[in-house]
């Protein structure tokens, strides 16, 4: 019953910090609800192009595949909402399987 993330970050044309890391993982957090009993890879992405901040978030499961990105001035902003349109995609699928299955 233990979940596995196996996560890796890739940093372009930014420096490598660990509060974009720890912030990133935090929010990730909360989409362990829908990833019960999985092995999950994530592979997240911080861009900087100018005064444009992108983040990507990639999620494999045996499920399928998840991905959110989003860009704006801010990174912690952009991390935000790609972990929101993933939650809401993993929240589709969860129903649409449990929908499936008739519960």
């Amino acid at each position: 019953m233990t979940d596995v993330f196996d996560t890796s970050f890739t940093f372009r044309n930014i420096e490598s910090t660990e509060a974009l890391r720890d912030h990133a993982i935090d929010k990730l957090e909360k989409l362990k609800k829908y990833l019960v009993k999985q092995t999950v890879n994530i592979h997240v992405i911080f861009k900087v192009e100018g005064a444009r901040h992108l983040a990507e978030i990639t999620i494999n499961t045996r499920g399928g595949r998840f991905v959110g990105s989003d860009t704006s001035n801010d990174l912690y902003t952009s991390i935000d909402t790609a972990v929101h349109k993933i939650e809401s995609q993993l929240s589709r699928n969860k129903e649409r399987i449990k929908g499936h299955k008739g519960e």
